[in-house]
C-alpha cells in the first residue's frame, strides 16, 4: 500500500519537474542575453585589464637627469629659431637685390683744364753782332718774367696744351759796368703737344710745339759812366711779329681737384727784317703753374 502511494506521488511530482524544466528552458534566452551583457562588459574590463598589463608590463626607458637636458633645450632652442628666421629672411633680400640692383658708381676725370703759369725769363738775341757796338763788347743775358692762362685738352697720356702769356725778351751789349740794353714786351701764344707719364699723384712730362709771338713794345736801355737812362723803341719800322718753336720738361703734382706744375722751357724765335737781317730772340724760362679740372665727377 504504502508502495502505491509513493508511485502515485512520483507520478504527481514528474509532470511538474517536466514542467519546471520546461519553463527553465524558455527563460534560457533570457540568462544567455543578461550573459552576453556579462560578457561584453566583461570583454571590456577584460581589454582594458589587458592593456593595463601590457602598459605596466612594457619595459620603460631609464629616466636622464633633468639637468642635462634643460641645457641642451635652452642652447638648441634659440639656435633653430635664428636659422629659421635667417632662412626666411634670405631669400627676400636675394630676391630685393635682383629686382632693384645697385647701380656702379664710377668717376670720369674731366679732359679740359684751365689755370695759371708764371715765372722768370732769361733772354738773349741770336744773331746779334757785339763788335758792330764797340770794341770789347761782350753779349749778356736779360733777366725778365713771364705769366698768363693754360689750357690743356686731352687725357692723362697725351694732350695738347694752348697758352696766352706776356713775356719779355732782350739782349743786353756790356762793356764793363756800362751797357745798351733792349728788352721787349711781346704777348706769344704756343700750341704744344704734352706727354705725361708716371704715377696718378706725381707725373713728369715733356712738351713741345710751335710758339707765335707779337711785339706790344721795347724799351732801351744806356748806362755810361755811373748815368742811365731810358727811351721807348720806334716799333714804327720794325716787323712786330716773330714765329719759331718751344720745348720744355716738368713735373704735375697732384694738389687738391688740380695739379702743381714745375716746368723748364726753351724757346727759340726768328723774325725777317726789310733790311734783310734776322732777328732770333731766345728765352730760357723756369715756372710755376696750377690747372684744375672743369667738367667730370
Amino acid at each position: 500500500m504504502m508502495k502505491n502511494h509513493f508511485w502515485i506521488i512520483a507520478l504527481a511530482i514528474l509532470p511538474l519537474s517536466l514542467s519546471a524544466q520546461t519553463k527553465s528552458a524558455v527563460r534560457r534566452p533570457v540568462a544567455s542575453t543578461s550573459r552576453s551583457a556579462a560578457t561584453r562588459s566583461n570583454n571590456g574590463v577584460h581589454t582594458g585589464t589587458l592593456t593595463e598589463k601590457k602598459t605596466a608590463t612594457a619595459p620603460k626607458p631609464a629616466p636622464t637627469p633633468a639637468t642635462s637636458e634643460t641645457p641642451a633645450l635652452v642652447a638648441v632652442q634659440p639656435t633653430l629659431s635664428e636659422s629659421v628666421r635667417t632662412a626666411s629672411t634670405q631669400p627676400m633680400t636675394r630676391q630685393h637685390e635682383t629686382t632693384a640692383p645697385a647701380r656702379p658708381t664710377y668717376t670720369r676725370q674731366s679732359n679740359f683744364h684751365v689755370g695759371l703759369r708764371f715765372g722768370g725769363n732769361s733772354g738773349t738775341i741770336g744773331g746779334a753782332d757785339p763788335a758792330s757796338v764797340g770794341q770789347g763788347v761782350q753779349l749778356a743775358r736779360v733777366m725778365g718774367f713771364h705769366g698768363g692762362l693754360v689750357f690743356n685738352m686731352g687725357g692723362p697720356t697725351f694732350s695738347v696744351q694752348p697758352e696766352v702769356l706776356f713775356s719779355q725778351y732782350g739782349v743786353r751789349f756790356a762793356l764793363g759796368s756800362d751797357y745798351l740794353q733792349l728788352k721787349y714786351n711781346m704777348v706769344e701764344v704756343p700750341v704744344l703737344l704734352k706727354v705725361a707719364f708716371g704715377q696718378p699723384k706725381l707725373r713728369f712730362f715733356v712738351n713741345a710745339g710751335p710758339v707765335g709771338t707779337y711785339v706790344v713794345s721795347g724799351t732801351i736801355s744806356v748806362r755810361e759812366g755811373g748815368q742811365s737812362e731810358a727811351q721807348a723803341i720806334d716799333m714804327s719800322g720794325e716787323g712786330r711779329f716773330f714765329y719759331g718753336v718751344a720745348g720744355g720738361a716738368g713735373v704735375a703734382i697732384q694738389a687738391g681737384t688740380g695739379k702743381v706744375l714745375l716746368e723748364g722751357r726753351y724757346n727759340y724765335l726768328m723774325a725777317d727784317h726789310e733790311d734783310g737781317s734776322t732777328t732770333k730772340p731766345q728765352n730760357a724760362m723756369l715756372s710755376v703753374g696750377y690747372l684744375f679740372p672743369l667738367g667730370g665727377r
